[in-house]
C-alpha cells in the first residue's frame, strides 16, 4: 500500500522509522511504455523498465487483486544491452518516466519505501510479501496508527493526471 506524506504524517512515520532498520537508499529511474497490441490502461497492466545504479529491470505487472492495496502479480527480468531499442522495434512506445530516491526500511515483516517523487513529493510505500491476501488487513492496520490514507493509483497515473 502507498500513502503521500503531509506534514502531519511526517511525524508519526518518523517514530516507526527510528524503530526500524535502515537498509539503503537508491536512485530509480522508471520508463513506462505503451502496447502496441492492447491498452494496459484499460486493462491495469504496467511495463516498464528500472534503472537503478548499474541494473536495469524490466518488470510486467498484472492487474491489482484486490480494491485495497496495490497487490499485483508481477514478474521480472535483469536485463542489459539494447532492451528499449527491442520494445522499440517491437512497437512498444515510451509513455513518461519517473525518478526518485528511495530510502528502504525494514520494520517488522514489513518492507518500508519513502520516495520522493520527481514532481509528486514524498510518498510512503509498505509491502508485505506474502500469497496470503488476507496479510493486507495487517498493512491497513499500519496505515490507520499513521492516519495514512491509501493511495491506489500508481506514480505513472499520478503524474499523467497532472500533466493534464
Amino acid at each position: 500500500m502507498k500513502a503521500r506524506i503531509d506534514n502531519y504524517t511526517k511525524g508519526r512515520i518518523n517514530q516507526i522509522l527510528r524503530l526500524a532498520d535502515f537498509i539503503e537508499e537508491k536512485y530509480e529511474k522508471d520508463v513506462y511504455y505503451s502496447s502496441p497490441i492492447r491498452d494496459f490502461k484499460e486493462t491495469d497492466e504496467a511495463l516498464r523498465i528500472r534503472y537503478t545504479g548499474d541494473k536495469s529491470i524490466l518488470t510486467y505487472k498484472g492487474p491489482k487483486l484486490d480494491k485495497i492495496s496495490k497487490s499485483r502479480e508481477e514478474f521480472e527480468a535483469v536485463t542489459s544491452g539494447e532492451i528499449e531499442e527491442i520494445l522499440y522495434k517491437l512497437g512498444y512506445t515510451k509513455v513518461l518516466s519517473v525518478r526518485k530516491k528511495r530510502k528502504i526500511y525494514g520494520y517488522k515483516d514489513f518492507l518500508i519505501s519513502i520516495d520522493d517523487v520527481e514532481n509528486l513529493g514524498e510518498y510512503i510505500e509498505v509491502e508485505l510479501k506474502s500469497e496470503n491476501l488476507n496479510d493486507i488487513k495487517r498493512i491497513e492496520n499500519l496505515f490507520e496508527s499513521l492516519f495514512l490514507v491509501g493511495e491506489r493509483r500508481s506514480y505513472l497515473e499520478l503524474l499523467l493526471l497532472k500533466k493534464k
